[in-house]
């Protein structure tokens, strides 16, 4: 779900994922705080050529993603995990690079967009998400064709 707030100038999303899954990675404009409102998990972070640093959340844990960072979302927990980043700035009243253009989020990296395919993600993701998956006795419940490049 998608809330542009006070007349364009703040902006949020709540965004919801099942057990035994993750996001696929993305990056975006500065100034998100991402709060969780509910779940277990983890989130990936890192920029080119970096080694991505890891920070664990659950219930009412906030973070914020440096601009254009590079980030991930992985649901271990027993529940669906929920977050919601609200923002200054939106599509009416940008306030840089990774706000205004929306076409940009969704889309994937290579066509000029933010975002990692699964297809395209570096395989030690995959395997470290189903580990830490295996250590609560739980399974991935992602579809094995989102790791396939189409035809």
């Amino acid at each position: 779900m998608m809330l542009e707030l006070a007349n364009g100038s703040m902006a949020a999303h709540i965004s919801e994922f099942p057990v035994g899954t993750y996001k696929k990675a993305h990056r975006h404009g500065p100034g998100f705080n991402v709060i969780i409102i509910k779940g277990k998990g983890f989130s990936m972070f890192w920029r080119e050529g970096e080694e991505p640093k890891r920070y664990d959340w659950q219930d009412g844990s906030v973070f914020t993603p440096p601009a254009m960072m590079w980030h991930q979302h992985f649901n271990t927990g027993a529940t669906g995990a929920r977050y919601l980043p609200p923002r200054l700035g939106g599509i009416k009243y940008s306030l840089g690079e990774g706000f205004g253009d929306i076409t940009k989020v969704d889309k994937d990296v290579k066509a000029g967009g933010n975002q990692i395919e699964y297809f395209d993600e570096a395989p030690w993701i995959r395997k470290m998400f189903e580990e830490e998956l295996a250590k609560s006795e739980t399974t991935t419940r992602m579809n094995p064709d989102f790791y396939k490049r189409p035809a």
